[in-house]
Formats: C-alpha cells, structure tokens, sequence
C-alpha cells in the first residue's frame, strides 16, 4: 500500500488527488448533472491496462483505417492537464498515432468542473460562474476554428486522420463548415470514434444514424469508420461499435456483462434493463459495478462474426438516474451551463 502524504488543514479535492498521484496512484473522476463526483483510484497496472485495453478495442474495430502514420485530434481535455476520466484514459491516442492534437488545451479542476454545471458556493463562485458563461463563446470559436484549419491541412497534405471524443464538439465544426458550404472527401483516409454521450444542445439529442450521415456529407468519411464507444469512469472495459452493425461489442476476456431486472436479478438476452459487469482489470477497487444505464444484451452480434456478446447501439440512462457522461460533463464546462 503506497504511503499518502496530503498536505494542509482544508485541502481541495485537486490537493487530493495530487498527492495520490505524487504516490502511484492515478485518481480519475466524473461527474453527474448535480455535481456530485465519482472518484476512482487506479494503480499504475490498473490504469496501464486500461490503456491498453481502450487503444485495442479501438484499433480492433478501425483495422482498415488504422496506420501509425496518421494524425489525432482529440475532442477531449488535454490529459496532462485534467483528472477528468475522459481525459486521462483517451491519453493513448497521443502513442498510437504520430501526431495528436487537444482541443480543450487548458487546465481543467474539479471547481472548474462543478461551477460549470451549475454548482456554486457562495458570491464568488456566482460571479466566476457569470464570467465563465461571457468567455466561453469566444473560447469556443477560437478552437472551432484551429479544428478546421487542421482540417484544411490535412486535406491539403492527404493526411490520415482520426477525431476521437465527444461528437457535440465535431457537431459544432460540422455546421460551421456547413454555413460556409464546405465539405471535404477524406474516404478511407478518415475516421471518427465518438464517446460519452449524444447531447449536443441543453434540449437536443443528435441519433448516432444522423451523426454518421453529416460525417459522411463533411468530411466524406464511411459510416463503417464512424463509430461510437461506451465506457464509464467506474470500469476498464471498453464496448466499440462494430463497422458492420454498429452494435457495442463487449471485451469478454476481461469484462463479465449483466443485465439486470429492478429487483437486482439477472435477465436473459434481449431483455431490457439496468447493466452491471465485472472488471476483471481492476486492481485497485473492487471492479463489482452496477449501473444508472438501460442496456439491452444479445449473445451474438446480429451484424458480424465475432463471438462476443454486445449491446444495443444507443444506451439510454434509466428514468430517475442523475445525468451522467464524459461529453455533458465538456459540453457543461464549453456552454457555461
């Protein structure tokens, strides 16, 4: 067990995770539309393999786009600057490709992230909330911008290219470029792998089909190189869109899925309810999770040959269960509410 040293009488949660992490240990979080956090603490093999385990799964699924000559642009925090789960475990798209870009490059806190949604403590943070909300208009079109012209560059060089991350902020590069009727045809040299929830407006939902369709229409990219993945802060598993199906294919050999009923018992394929797992990579917590998210299980892939089972495409959270997801978490933080 590492020895922790946390210094000061009232330190911060950031203070915390600092001198854990000053320890070995990489203390990740997320957080829900209250602003209440969840905080897991992972060990250097466990987060190691949870690398490992993210970049496989994503390759797996993009074989016939993926080359090591190619170039990221991260929809994400940047990982050496935020705890922000989403952050940390999307790191390894800066070694599987030879140049990566973020497009959120600034430090990011967990009062950062609770004064976002909403969550404020006193004047101050009222009014760090007001002037966040006056900033983050013009902090937005700046990244839009720098977005597109890599875009640019990349077409212009025939670059390979991947955006990896929340698809409201690619949502937001798509309409720009198509207010200035501009579209490009990255075919078989693109792809996008989207994660952590489909809100792209405080009371809209884009469906993934649209999302591949536009994809398709800007940037010319296939709907089999578009896919979506779902993963949780509490879990190493990584379930991707498969290209044939787009059904989320669940890594077995690691990650034991259920489907639960509202009285906690287990239902058979094809059912309905609350998924749970086991999180065989999980060394440093019990990775026994149960969670908020409405799930539908089947045994095989309808779509392909692998013999894995997967879920659903789309994952709804169960009624009454808090808001939650890696992309409301930056959308919060980008739209200053």
């Amino acid at each position: 067990i590492p020895k922790i040293v946390i210094e000061g009488k009232n330190p911060s949660y950031d203070d915390v995770i600092d001198a854990f992490q000053k320890a070995g240990i990489t203390v990740c979080y997320s957080s829900g539309t209250t602003g209440k956090f969840t905080f897991i603490p992972r060990d250097r093999k466990t987060y190691l393999m949870g690398q490992y385990a993210i970049g496989r799964c994503a390759i797996e699924m993009l074989y016939d786009w993926y080359d090591p000559d190619s170039n990221g642009y991260l929809l994400f925090p940047n990982p050496k600057k935020t705890n922000i789960y989403v952050g940390k475990v999307t790191a390894i798209l800066f070694d599987l490709v030879k140049d990566a870009r973020a497009a959120i490059d600034r430090k990011i806190t967990t009062d950062i992230l609770r004064i976002s949604m909403g969550i404020t403590h006193g004047f101050k943070e009222k009014m760090m909330s007001r002037l966040a909300r006056s900033v983050t208009k013009k902090m937005n079109e700046k990244m839009v911008q720098e977005i597109k012209e890599w875009v640019e560059e990349m077409d212009k060089g025939k670059e390979r290219i991947i955006f990896a991350g929340a698809p409201f902020i690619l949502n937001m590069v798509m309409e720009e470029l198509a207010k200035e009727g501009k579209s490009y045809e990255f075919g078989e040299r693109g792809a996008v792998l989207t994660g952590g929830g489909w809100k792209v407006y405080e009371d809209k939902r884009m469906p993934v089909e649209e999302f591949r369709k536009k994809v398709n229409e800007i940037f010319g990219i296939p709907p089999e190189q578009c896919l979506d993945l779902y993963a949780m802060v509490e879990g190493n598993g990584f379930m991707v869109h498969c290209p044939e199906g787009h059904y989320l294919h669940i890594p077995t050999t690691y990650y034991h899925p259920m489907v639960l009923d509202e009285d906690n018992e287990p239902v058979g394929y094809g059912e309905e309810g609350r998924f749970a797992f086991l999180d065989s990579l999980a060394m440093s917590y019990p990775g026994f999770i149960i969670t908020g998210d409405k799930v539908k299980l089947h045994e095989r892939c309808p779509a392909c040959g692998r013999e894995t089972p997967v879920l659903e495409p789309e994952i709804e959270r169960i009624l009454g269960e808090e808001i939650r997801g890696c992309a409301e978490e930056m959308r919060r933080i980008m739209m200053g509410r």
